[in-house]
């Protein structure tokens, strides 16, 4: 249902058109001057106000500038008995929707107002995902606490706010993509476009094509002109997955955008200006890739500014279960399952694992657990990875005693907090995976003052 609002003196044009829409469940309100129409705005939201030049105490132009500073996203479409009415054309100058001469085709006014109301819901939909996105890409919410990632985030608040040239470094899967969009969207250009290039997922032509567009006819297939990458990123950023996968020719490219930000496009003359911060990322060691010929060493010292380097996750340990129940969390509750836990077992063989394909493969790894579970614990069968766990089993061999002695009471703590940490600090999961019960668990936490902030009771 939408809320309108009528503001005419025209009684007569006010009854047809609530009729009209009342009949569709909408809620219509009317107001036959300036000072009614204002109070009407300051108690209600309106989705669509229709305002008649012929309102006595205010312009136009004056009353939209009014409704906007009410609430900016009220659409008003503004009606005249005149057929060119010069307050009208100001008032569309100064942000109404649309214009429409009275006496009104009724249908015709219909069309207008449907297409006002999708605008509406267009523009709330728009301002919802750029909150929403603002929120993803925000540093204090990345989920880390290990030194190396901790380094990664201290970086970005630093260099977010340069015009300086990015490169991320790392393992597939360590997160670059999410860390290019927080050096985006935590900059002066994060109103303007994000623009993501995968350089490893096309041919050298078609990757020019992308980056530079091209004009009609510039090979076979380009049947129309097509905008290039470069251009739709102009004021904002662009960051260039996989940069060393380039061509040494594409590389050249690129290069001269860095440095004097312009290109044509394929088959053009016109040089095209842009500004735009470039972000790149690479899996390979680009040193290694100029001795052996297939990188620029010019295009590495101008992507190279200021580097960053992605942590693999087998040394992100402590971050290991952070993620997982991040990920359990989410994909839970979009699959409607309530699963909340997981078994000690478990966090054994994530914490033991590997991790080859770094978070993108826990990722994946804990939907498909959470898809597979038959009870609301996460068990080691469900995760499908190549470790086997096996039972909790003691080898007194593990620590030898050393000629000089040593101290039990300091060896005690030390598996006790070694337990707590591989199971993100969950007490009941720590006992089981130590063999004993949670009273005992929580006798030994006191005996040697072990504390975390996310037990409630030292908050």
């Amino acid at each position: 249902m939408s809320r309108f609002l009528i503001v005419n003196t025209d009684k007569n044009f006010c009854s047809q058109v609530a009729r009209i829409y009342e009949r569709q469940g909408h809620e219509v309100k009317n107001a036959e001057d300036i000072e009614g129409a204002v109070d009407l705005l300051k108690k209600w939201i309106f989705d669509v106000v229709i305002f008649d030049t012929s309102t006595p105490g205010v312009k136009a132009a004056a009353f939209v500038d009014q409704v906007k500073k009410i609430n900016s996203n009220t659409i008003v479409v503004i009606t005249s008995n005149k057929e060119k009415d010069s307050d009208a054309i100001e008032a569309i100058d100064d942000g109404a929707y649309d214009f429409l001469q009275r006496p009104c085709n009724f249908s015709e006014l219909q069309v207008k107002i449907n297409k006002a109301i999708n605008l509406r819901r267009l523009k709330h939909e728009a301002t919802s995902l750029r909150s929403e996105r603002n929120l993803i890409y925000r540093t204090e919410n990345f989920i880390g606490e290990s030194p190396g990632i901790k380094k990664v985030f201290e970086v970005v608040g630093k260099v977010a706010y340069s015009k300086s040239t990015i490169l991320l470094t790392g393992e597939t899967g360590t997160g670059k993509e999410l860390v290019a969009g927080a050096l985006h969207y935590n900059s002066e250009r994060a109103a303007n476009a994000f623009i993501k290039v995968n350089c490893a997922a096309l041919s050298e032509q078609l990757l020019q094509s992308e980056l530079f567009g091209h004009e009609k006819g510039a090979y076979t297939g380009a049947d129309k002109q097509r905008i290039g990458r470069f251009e739709q990123a102009d004021g904002g950023s662009i960051f260039l997955d996989e940069i060393g996968d380039m061509s040494l020719h594409t590389q050249a490219k690129v290069l001269r955008v860095l440095q004097e930000r312009e290109f044509e496009r394929l088959g053009g003359n016109k040089t095209i200006k842009v500004d735009v911060r470039i972000i790149t990322a690479t899996n390979k060691k680009l040193q290694e890739e100029i001795k052996e010929g297939r990188f620029r060493e010019d295009l590495y010292y101008r992507v190279n500014v200021v580097t960053i380097k992605m942590p693999p996750l087998r040394e992100r340990k402590g971050d290991i279960l952070l993620l997982t129940y991040f990920f359990l969390k989410n994909f839970s509750g979009d699959m409607k399952k309530k699963i909340k836990e997981i078994h000690p077992l478990a966090i054994k063989t994530l914490t033991e694992y590997s991790w080859p394909g770094n978070i993108r493969e826990l990722q994946n790894t804990i939907e498909r657990a959470v898809l597979m579970a038959d009870h609301n614990v996460i068990k080691p069968e469900d995760l499908q990875l190549p470790v086997k766990a096996g039972p909790l089993k003691w080898d007194h061999t593990v620590i030898q005693i050393p000629p000089g002695g040593i101290h039990l009471e300091e060896v005690e703590k030390g598996l006790v907090l070694q337990s707590l940490n591989m199971c993100n600090w969950i007490q009941k999961d720590a006992a089981s995976l130590l063999g004993i019960s949670s009273r005992v668990l929580n006798y030994k936490i006191q005996r040697h003052g072990i504390t975390h902030q996310n037990w409630k009771r030292y908050k």
